[in-house]
C-alpha cells in the first residue's frame, strides 16, 4: 500500500506501551512555557501499527506553534473510554478527548462537550465531511469531528474457498451458510478440520458480540430502539430472524464455540468472519501465514439489505474552555483532510468528501484505493451506511453492549431460547431508556 512520508519510528511499541503504562494514572498536566496556551489531550493508542505516530503528530504540532502546547496522555484501549468519561463527568478530565463516532449521550445530554460551530469549525469546515458526519450531531449541532469511520465487511481465505470449489466470496446469507457448512463437512472428512465461518465474539473477544450482532439485525431489517429511542426494539420477527440464523452454525457444527476468528483465520483454521476493516492490519501481520491468501468482500445481504454497523472516532473539546479557539486550532489541524490521509495506513476510512478537498490530498487518497484492492469492497459497504443504527445505540449504549455480550451469546449457543434471550436485552435496556 502506499503510505505517505512520514517518521520510521524502530522502537514504536515500546515507546506506546511506556506511554500507555504511564498514562494509567494521569497526573497533573506540566506547565507550558510562558505565554503559551495548555491544551490536554487524552487518546487511546489507535494509529494500528504506527503507534508512537501519534506522539509525533502532536510534537510536530507543538513546534509548528507560538502559543499552543497539547500535552499527549495515551491509555489504555481496556479502562481508557471509562476512565476519560469518568473524569470529564467530574470535571476533572482533559482538554480534548478520543470518543467513540456517536459519541457518548450521557456527556451530551449533560454538556460535557463543546459543539464544533463553538470552536472554530466554520460551515465550509463542517461541510467537507462526508454525509455520515450526522453520527456526531446532537440536537441540530455537531459535536464530534470524525478522524476516520469503520465500517464491517466480510474477511475470506482466498485459498481456502478456491480449494473447496469457491470461486467467489458469498454474497447472501444463504450462500455464507452454504459456503461455511461445506468447508466445514468437507475439510473434516479430509482429516483436517477448518471452520467455514466464525461469529466475531463468540471466540475470544467477547465485545465483538456487538457491532457483529448489530449488523446482522440491521440486514434483517431490525433496529436498537423504537424512532423516538425510548423503547428497545431488538425482540421482533426481524431480530429473532437474525438470531436464528446465526445459532443454526453453532446448531448444525458449522461453527464450534471458542476458536479466535482472527487468529484462526490467520492460521488457516478459520476461512470466513466479519468485523470492522481496521482489522486488516492484524491479518497482514500474519506475514507468510496470510500474504496473497486472504481477500474482503461486502457483507452478504439477509433478507432486507447488506448494511452493517458503523464505527471509528472522532475528536472531542470540553464545553467551558477558557480559551476554545486553541483547541479548535489543534482540532482542525490534527483531523485535517491530510492528516487524515495517513490513518488510512490502517485502513480507517477517510472522513471527508473527496470532491472538497485540495487536489494533493485528493491525490493522496486516490494512491491508497488505487493500490490496494481491499478499498474497492470496503467502500461498497461503506455506501451501504446510514447513521441511523450508531444514532440508536447511543441510547442506552453502556446497557445494550453489555447485556448482548451475555444475552446474545445465550440465545447462539442455546442456553436460551432466542426469543428469551432478545427480551432480555430489551427489559435490561428499556429500564435504562425509561420505556419499560
Amino acid at each position: 500500500m502506499a503510505r505517505l512520508p512520514h517518521r520510521l519510528i524502530a522502537t514504536a511499541l515500546a515507546t506506546a506501551s511506556a506511554l500507555t503504562a504511564a498514562a494509567c494514572s494521569p497526573g497533573p498536566a506540566a506547565p507550558a512555557a510562558a505565554g503559551r496556551t495548555t491544551i490536554t489531550f487524552w487518546t487511546m493508542p489507535f494509529w494500528i501499527g504506527r503507534p508512537d505516530n501519534l506522539k509525533h503528530l502532536v510534537e510536530d504540532f507543538n513546534a509548528s506553534q507560538n502559543r499552543i502546547d497539547v500535552q499527549l496522555t495515551v491509555l489504555d484501549w481496556q479502562t481508557g473510554r471509562e476512565a476519560i468519561k469518568k473524569a470529564v463527568t467530574n470535571g476533572q478530565g482533559p482538554d480534548l478527548w478520543l470518543a467513540n463516532n456517536g459519541l457518548d449521550l450521557d456527556l451530551l445530554t449533560a454538556g460535557r462537550m463543546a459543539p464544533l460551530d463553538t470552536l472554530g469549525y466554520t460551515a465550509e469546515d463542517l461541510g467537507r465531511f462526508r454525509p455520515l458526519v450526522k453520527v456526531n450531531e446532537y440536537q441540530g449541532r455537531l459535536y464530534g469531528a470524525p478522524l476516520y469511520f469503520d465500517v464491517n465487511v466480510l474477511l475470506y481465505r482466498k485459498d481456502i474457498l478456491q480449494q473447496y470449489g469457491f470461486t467467489a466470496p458469498p454474497r447472501t446469507w444463504e450462500e455464507l451458510k452454504s459456503t461455511a457448512a461445506a468447508i466445514t463437512t468437507r475439510s473434516a472428512a479430509a482429516g483436517k478440520k477448518v471452520m467455514g465461518w466464525q461469529f466475531k465474539g463468540m471466540d475470544d473477544h467477547l465485545n465483538a458480540i456487538n457491532p457483529t450482532w448489530e449488523s446482522f439485525l440491521c440486514q434483517a431489517g431490525g433496529s436498537l430502539t423504537s424512532p423516538d429511542y425510548r423503547t428497545s426494539t431488538q425482540n421482533t420477527e426481524a431480530g429473532r430472524t437474525a438470531l436464528n440464523y446465526l445459532k443454526s452454525f453453532y446448531t448444525d457444527r458449522t461453527s464450534t464455540l471458542g476458536t479466535s476468528a482472527l487468529n484462526g483465520f490467520v492460521e488457516g483454521e478459520v476461512a470466513m468472519f466479519s468485523f470492522y476493516q481496521s482489522v486488516i492490519s492484524d491479518i497482514a501481520a500474519g506475514n507468510e501465514k496470510t500474504k496473497g491468501k486472504w481477500a474482503v468482500a461486502p457483507m452478504p445481504t439477509g433478507p432486507k439489505s447488506g448494511c452493517s454497523m458503523v464505527g471509528g472516532h472522532s475528536l472531542v473539546a470540553r464545553a467551558g474552555l477558557p480559551d476554545p479557539a486553541a483547541a479548535g486550532t489543534f482540532m482542525r489541524w490534527f483531523g485535517s483532510p491530510s492528516t487524515s490521509t495517513r490513518f488510512m495506513e490502517f485502513h480507517g476510512i477517510f472522513p471527508y468528501d473527496t470532491a472538497k478537498v485540495p487536489r494533493e490530498t485528493r491525490a493522496a487518497v486516490d494512491a491508497f484505493y488505487n493500490t490496494d484492492p481491499s478499498w474497492a469492497p470496503i467502500m461498497a459497504q461503506f455506501d451501504r451506511s446510514t447513521p441511523d443504527l450508531l444514532l440508536q445505540d447511543r441510547h442506552g449504549f453502556a446497557t445494550r453492549w453489555e447485556a448482548q455480550k451475555s444475552d446474545i451469546v445465550a440465545g447462539v449457543d442455546g442456553r436460551t431460547p432466542v426469543d428469551q434471550a432478545l427480551r432480555g436485552i430489551d427489559g435490561k435496556v428499556d429500564r435504562e431508556l425509561g420505556g419499560g
